[in-house]
């Protein structure tokens, strides 16, 4: 499941990520790529090197191979578990081409704005990368991890209950590699509450059919849960009300270091191949997120 993975490294290394995915390459017995992504330089800025007989491209690749082998070094990692790539251009782009081209089973990449939160890279790959992306946040790999998977549970819709499935797969490979402890959450609302709370219903329907809609939920849950084969001691939720501000709140009060969700791709639509609830507990949160895509998705990146 992770025997493919690319580090997206922007246009430096960071040290303490670089020495974490390399370690989750050890326990997962996969090889990893790191990709370094320079956005081109202009054409004064070529003829200026240019007309002082220097090569601007290898200046850039020397020196981001020195960088590289002391970031590599102070991670605690050796040159020949690594294969590097440099590329130039848009730096999600080229990171989807390249997992294209290496067929990927998974992208890692950094929250690097100022309050750690994910910068346009990040969400830009969470959107369009084809395989899995991990926004990730260097404080894993001490102590027990937890790790919470969202679920939405929809009887309704085959597709969303595969990814939802396929869901609980990679987090339940994730608790195993990392000796973690497994959550599930399932938020769950009856349809058009609001329609239900109105005055021309008593309070007495209200809580029969609000019970009503609890147990169909529960019952799809169950029956989402005993569909793939989890490991022991897994604790589940399901709490009532909106999942974008729900799951944050569940991340915070249980600690959790990963939370792994699905992204819903929506055909035809430029720049929302992932569902807006995803997006905004992607941006809430300050652990790490596992994005997991549908089967069939098509990234618009070629």
């Amino acid at each position: 499941m992770f025997k493919k993975i690319l580090l997206d490294c922007g246009n430096s290394a960071d040290t303490q990520m670089l020495g974490n995915v390399i370690d989750f390459c050890r326990k997962t017995q996969g090889k990893l790529t790191a990709v370094n992504v320079f956005q081109p330089p202009s054409r004064s800025i070529q003829d200026y090197f240019k007309s002082r007989k220097m090569d601007l491209e290898d200046l850039l690749l020397k020196n981001r191979e020195e960088d590289f082998r002391e970031a590599l070094q102070k991670a605690g990692g050796s040159r020949e578990e690594i294969d590097t790539v440099v590329r130039w251009g848009i730096e999600f782009i080229e990171i989807i081409k390249q997992a294209q081209k290496d067929g990927s089973d998974l992208v890692v990449t950094s929250a690097r704005d100022s309050d750690n939160f994910p910068d346009s890279t990040a969400m830009h790959l969470l959107r369009k990368c084809p395989c899995p992306v991990w926004i990730h946040r260097g404080y894993l790999w001490k102590g027990a991890i937890r790790i919470l998977a969202a679920v939405q549970a929809d009887p309704s819709d085959e597709v969303k209950m595969e990814l939802d499935r396929k869901v609980l797969r990679y987090a339940t490979a994730l608790s195993e590699t990392l000796r973690g402890k497994l959550h599930i959450a399932h938020c769950w609302t009856g349809y058009l509450e609001s329609v239900v709370s109105h005055r021309l219903f008593n309070e007495k329907e209200a809580d029969e059919y609000l019970e009503h809609a609890r147990k169909e939920s529960e019952d799809a849950f169950k029956k989402l849960t005993r569909s793939v084969d989890l490991p022991q001691g897994v604790r589940t939720a399901m709490p009532h009300g909106d999942p974008g501000i729900l799951i944050p709140g569940y991340v915070a009060e249980k600690r959790m270091d990963i939370l792994v969700m699905g992204s819903v791709a929506r055909t035809g639509i430029p720049g929302l191949f992932i569902g807006n609830t995803a997006e905004k507990i992607a941006a809430s949160i300050d652990c790490s997120v596992l994005a997991i895509k549908p089967d069939g998705f098509e990234s618009p990146v070629k």
